[in-house]
């Protein structure tokens, strides 16, 4: 009897390997069938600024050969589809799949950049995204972000910016303070960073400079600038003022042109 049940039990074991090795290939038989319909490209979460578009994704796909009628099994493959994204300097992730149907879907993770980064040397030119990582910037748009300029960068013997963890920390941590807060986004235009390491803040409103000084206590600086904008002189009465020095605690500095 357990000889009989025994042989029951693989005789069924056997006919389910059958009928799953079965609709397998038919599976992939009818997978080969597939030839590309369209591609769909989404952008998730879409940040508005614009260095990478539809346009530009429709270009890498067709550099690899992904047009109407090829067959999705033999001439597309998604890692590689995938790989090619994520090169492009504006791209922080990318995904890729196709439905029965043969549509081929592209969902693209932009990176967002925080802060505009201009060194002292010609050509040296870069963004600072949301992760605190370089990246490139594009010839044919210009992110609107606060601008830091002056000693960020060193060259190398290859001509290759170069630039300290320890400033990047700090362009950081500023860019991220000044982007949450509406009334300084839309103020500060420019940060320099000078040879001994103090900024110096730039405001769209005014012709005087700001004294920022050394990156520590930013959060509290900050605060005096925005204080002094809202609760002090009329803004028509700005331009009068020559320097505006924020790095004595609990108080500002202000002086007048003569």
């Amino acid at each position: 009897m357990k000889i009989f049940k025994r042989i029951v039990k693989v005789f069924l074991w056997s006919c389910l390997l059958l009928v799953w090795i079965f609709l397998t290939a038919f599976a992939n038989s009818e997978y080969g069938e597939i030839v590309l319909n369209k591609v769909n490209i989404v952008f998730i979460k879409d940040n508005q600024h614009h260095l990478i578009t539809n346009d530009e994704v429709e270009d890498l796909v067709k550099d690899l050969g992904l047009v109407e009628g090829v067959s999705i099994k033999k001439d597309i493959h998604v890692d590689q589809i995938e790989k090619t994204l994520r090169s492009h300097y504006a791209v922080d992730k990318a995904e890729v799949y196709f439905l029965n149907n043969g549509d081929l879907h592209i969902n693209i993770f932009k990176k967002t950049p925080i802060a505009r980064l201009l060194g002292n040397t010609s050509g040296v030119n870069y963004y600072l995204d949301y992760n605190g990582r370089l990246m490139k910037t594009s010839d044919s748009y210009v992110a609107k972000l606060p601008i830091f300029s002056g000693e960020i960068f060193s060259i190398n013997d290859e001509f290759e910016a170069k630039s300290s963890t320890l400033i990047i920390s700090e362009i950081y941590e500023m860019s991220q303070l000044i982007n949450n807060d509406a009334f300084l986004k839309s103020q500060i235009v420019q940060i320099h960073i000078r040879n001994n390491g103090y900024f110096e803040l730039i405001p769209r409103i005014g012709n005087h400079k700001i004294l920022f000084g050394s990156p520590e206590n930013m959060e509290e600086k900050l605060n005096k600038i925005k204080l002094f904008y809202t609760k002090g002189p009329d803004p028509k009465e700005l331009n009068l003022y020559d320097t505006l020095n924020v790095m004595y605690n609990d108080q500002i500095v202000c002086s007048k042109i003569n």
